[in-house]
This record gives structure tokens, C-alpha cells and sequence, in this order.
């Protein structure tokens, strides 16, 4: 099993990931006409991040990366931290906006959001240096904080509305459920990441196991969600 999650846990990770995906491109249609639409758009760019940066992965088998391997982007933590832990938490805020009308929650999350994404462009070119060779818990942090403010808006407006009626027919419900989820799974692991930049593999596995379970977890909500949801114009 270990030697398993070590050969195979990036193209498991590809895999959980890629099913979601697929179901997005096939029901791209369905959710054309409807604000629901982002919601598959940023599936796809979480897909592209994710195959971008996996460079590392590939520095043996093509050349064209040696340039990248002898320079400070050799390690893909800047990658992530700018794409995945900072964008990708800003649109999602901004997707729950699309759906929130309640006016305070809205604005809630809205101006959450533009604190967020403010905040963490001055915080890295603050830390710019940093930002090649290390994670920052931080912003991770403060990012799963904005995601539980936009979530937690978002199930206090269903319940007080009618749609609590008919919630399993809404995507962004899938969607809340499923960030969610993911975030109490995988943000304590956060505090722990200095036992992998020691490379203490004990750890290493043991995160590695925590996020392939959180994704499958999270991407395989997404695609049910995508299935069973009903569209809204």
C-alpha cells in the first residue's frame, strides 16, 4: 500500500479529478444558459493547475523543464500558492455571490473576498523571496476561512428560504458541501507541513492519504452534484 500511494498518488489524484471533469464537459450543455456554468469553468482550471503543476514530476523524462529545474522555480510551491490557494479560493467566493441574496450575506462575502485576494497579493510580495521554497499556512488559512464564510452564507440563505424544499436540486448546494467537507479534512494537515519539508515520509504518506481521500470525497460530491442537480436561469 505504501509503495502504492508513492508510484501512483499523483495519477490517482489526476484521476479523481478527471472524472469530475469529464462529467462537466458532458453536461457542459445542461448549464450553458445558467450563472452555474462558472462552476464547471473552474473545475477546468483547477484541472489545468493541477497538470501544470505537476512539472516537478517530469524533470527525468523531459528536457525542456532543465531550464526550470536550475532555477528558483524548480520546486512547484509558488505555483500553488498563487493558482490554488489564492485564486482558486477567490472564485469560488465570488461563485457563492452568483447565488446569495439575501443583502448582507452577500456583501459578507463579497467584500470578504476582495479583503482576501488584497491581503494575499501584498502578503507574497511581502514574502516573494519565500514563496518558491515554502507553503504559507496562513493564507491557506485565512483562504478556508473565506470558503467557510461563503459556504456557511450560502446554507444560512437555503435555510431560510424556499429552496430548502428542494435543495438537492441545486449545484451550489453540492458545491458547499463538498468545499466544505474538504476544508475540515484537509486544513489541520496545514499545521503539521514542516514535517514534510523535513522529510519525515512517515508524514509525507499520511498527508498524502488525507488529501487523496478529501478529493475523492470532494470531486466525487462535484459530479453527483452535476448529475442530479437541476439547472436555474
Amino acid at each position: 500500500m505504501k509503495d502504492f500511494i508513492i508510484n501512483n498518488n499523483v495519477l490517482i489524484t489526476y484521476v479523481i479529478e478527471f472524472i469530475a471533469v469529464l462529467v462537466g464537459i458532458i453536461l457542459y450543455k445542461k448549464y450553458q444558459p445558467t450563472t452555474a456554468i462558472a462552476f464547471i469553468h473552474i473545475l477546468f482550471f483547477i484541472f489545468f493547475v493541477e497538470l501544470i503543476g505537476s512539472y516537478p514530476n517530469y524533470y527525468s523524462k523531459l528536457e525542456f523543464l532543465n531550464p526550470l529545474y536550475n532555477s528558483v522555480f524548480r520546486q512547484n510551491y509558488w505555483w500553488f500558492t498563487i493558482f490554488f490557494d489564492v485564486i482558486i479560493v477567490f472564485l469560488f467566493s465570488r461563485l457563492f455571490l452568483k447565488v446569495l441574496k439575501i443583502r448582507f450575506l452577500n456583501r459578507i462575502v463579497n467584500i470578504s473576498s476582495v479583503i482576501f485576494i488584497v491581503f494575499s497579493t501584498i502578503f507574497l510580495f511581502i514574502n516573494y523571496e519565500k514563496i518558491f521554497f515554502q507553503v504559507f499556512p496562513f493564507i491557506q488559512i485565512v483562504g478556508s476561512l473565506l470558503i467557510i464564510v461563503s459556504t456557511i452564507s450560502y446554507f444560512i440563505e437555503l435555510i431560510l428560504s424556499d429552496k430548502i424544499l428542494t435543495f438537492y436540486k441545486d449545484l451550489y448546494f453540492y458545491v458547499a458541501v463538498a468545499l466544505f467537507m474538504w476544508l475540515i479534512i484537509v486544513t489541520p494537515v496545514s499545521f503539521y507541513d514542516i514535517y514534510s519539508k523535513n522529510g519525515d515520509w512517515n508524514f509525507i504518506l499520511l498527508k498524502w492519504q488525507i488529501y487523496l481521500i478529501a478529493n475523492f470525497l470532494m470531486y466525487s460530491t462535484f459530479a453527483i452534484g452535476l448529475i442530479i442537480a437541476r439547472p436555474k436561469t
